[in-house]
C-alpha cells in the first residue's frame, strides 16, 4: 500500500518534468538565436567601422590634396599679381 502513494508521486514529478523540458530546448534554441544574431551585429559593426575608416582616410586624403591645390593657387596669384 505505501508503494502506490510512492509510485503516483514518482509519475506525476516525472510527468511536469517533461513539460519542462520541452520549454527549456524552446529556451535554449531561443538564446542560441539571440546570440547568433549578436554575433552577426558585431560582424556588420566592425566592417561599418572598417569602411568609416576607410571613408575618413579618403576625405582626409582629399582634404590634404585640396589644401596643397589651394596653396599653389595662392602662390600662383602672387606670382601673377606681381608681374603685373
Amino acid at each position: 500500500m505505501r508503494k502506490l502513494p510512492l509510485t503516483l508521486s514518482l509519475i506525476v514529478v516525472l510527468a511536469m518534468t517533461a513539460g519542462c523540458s520541452h520549454r527549456r530546448q524552446e529556451v535554449d534554441a531561443r538564446i542560441s538565436d539571440a546570440e547568433d544574431m549578436a554575433t552577426a551585429a558585431r560582424v556588420h559593426a566592425d566592417e561599418s567601422v572598417a569602411k568609416a575608416d576607410q571613408a575618413l582616410r579618403a576625405a582626409l586624403d582629399a582634404k590634404k590634396a585640396a589644401d596643397d591645390a589651394n596653396a599653389r593657387a595662392q602662390l600662383m596669384l602672387k606670382k601673377a599679381e606681381r608681374a603685373n
